[in-house]
């Protein structure tokens, strides 16, 4: 059993690939694409802090490939 509010503020530390949240049983079609939305924006800033120099051993290519698959797994859950 996940613990909601977590997975919802802090995606990544409770899923270990984008792709979980959306298979878990335990988050409605909502929380689902709220927490990708929040692991998405996470990345995002790791990813301008990395261009600032503010993180310099973050892997950006993995970070941006993440960011490519919630966008894909977002526009699944929410094609509007």
């Amino acid at each position: 059993m996940i613990d909601v509010d977590k997975a919802l503020a802090f995606p990544s530390a409770v899923f270990e690939q984008p792709e979980d949240v959306v298979a878990t049983q335990e988050l409605n079609t909502e929380q689902k694409c709220q927490a990708l939305r929040q692991w998405d924006n996470d990345l995002r800033e790791l990813m301008v802090a990395t261009d600032e120099n503010m993180e310099p051993e973050a892997d950006s290519g993995r970070t941006a490939d993440l960011v490519t698959r919630i966008d894909a797994l977002l526009r699944e859950l929410d094609p509007d």
